[in-house]
């Protein structure tokens, strides 16, 4: 997580409880099993030794993680002081500790025979140097586990994408309806955390490079995640036309993800150490990364395609308004 940015401000679909059992359904397949639990009974039982949280914010995984059994003792780290303040504060007795550090120059120190990441990686911007680092890190017998998410890079949606959600927003009662954008342009990241969903369509191709996946369920998010992003306080009041739209919305999250129609955007994974590890990310993004974040820096933070695509909506808008003068 960055350091000047408050990624606890936003309200999000899981805060509602509905949702919670919604996604754990899709997580765990019992609407109240979350997944840590499952985690526990499946793989943490006897609990995992030694445990490692990256950018743990205010540290409430780790805190979750003991408090459940999962894990022995822990160690997180994050690039944010204040942050680490209150992971500090609220840690108590347990047996957590915590260290300062950013993603961009992280190497591990210990091994570990459980990595966690919640919501993590998609901040990273040397996305395969990451990965290949905590790879590095784990035990042989050790698990990677992940509550993520896995969609379009910088919530960049595709145009059939946007247009799906928007005729949703539009056939919902109006109390229901998002004020905000659908899609937001690249400058409303850049202005916030440049970091948020930097490379996150890069995930599971990154984690899958360096590891073996033994669980991937897919979450969805597709259609409820961006309408109900800073959006839930009509849903909040729980009245029976609010649990009426809501499991409507949820419903359709489910069928339209699951049949192609949007990409899914969270996922909850677990995988563990490859029985041959390469000696260093693949040649390719070893150097692709360095320069393309150079590149980047160079253009404000943007990134190539990005440019591209900017320019390409900006010719197909001049020429929509050219054929309607010549009309």
């Amino acid at each position: 997580m960055a350091g000047t940015t408050n990624h606890y401000a936003d309200q999000y679909w899981n805060d509602l409880p509905r949702v919670l059992s919604h996604l754990s359904k899709r997580a765990t397949g019992d609407a109240a099993l979350w997944w840590m639990d499952y985690f526990k009974r499946r793989y943490a039982t006897p609990p995992r030794k030694r445990a490692l949280v990256f950018g743990c914010g205010t540290g409430w995984v780790e805190r979750d993680l003991f408090d459940r059994g999962v894990a022995a003792r822990f160690d997180a780290f994050d690039a944010s002081p204040a942050y680490l303040s209150i992971a500090e504060k609220e840690r108590g007795e347990r047996p957590i500790s915590y260290r300062n550090a950013n993603f961009d120059d992280y190497v591990q120190e210990h091994a570990y025979d459980l990595i966690v990441n919640v919501a993590s990686l998609h901040h990273v911007r040397y996305l395969y140097r990451m990965v290949h680092q905590l790879a590095g890190a784990l035990e042989p017998d050790g698990l990677f586990v992940q509550w993520e998410y896995i969609g379009p890079s910088r919530n960049q949606y595709a145009d059939q994408h946007l247009k799906l959600m928007t005729a949703i927003k539009q056939a919902l009662p109006q109390r229901f309806r998002t004020p905000h954008p659908l899609r937001h342009e690249i400058a409303t990241f850049l202005s916030g955390d440049p970091t948020e969903a930097v490379h996150a369509s890069d995930i599971m191709d990154a984690l899958r490079t360096e590891l073996d996946v033994v669980e991937h369920k897919i979450l969805g998010g597709g259609i409820a995640y961006q309408l109900l992003w800073n959006n839930i306080e009509e849903f909040r009041k729980d009245d029976a036309e609010a649990r009426s739209v809501l499991d409507w919305l949820l419903v359709l999250d489910e069928v339209m993800t699951d049949q192609g129609l949007v990409p899914p955007l969270f996922a909850f994974t677990i995988c563990r150490p490859k029985a041959r590890r390469r000696l260093g990310p693949p040649v390719q993004r070893l150097l692709l990364e360095p320069a393309r974040e150079k590149v980047a820096s160079a253009l404000g933070g943007r990134y190539l395609p990005e440019i591209w695509r900017e320019q390409r909506t900006s010719a197909r808008r001049l020429l929509s308004k050219l054929r309607g003068h010549t009309t």
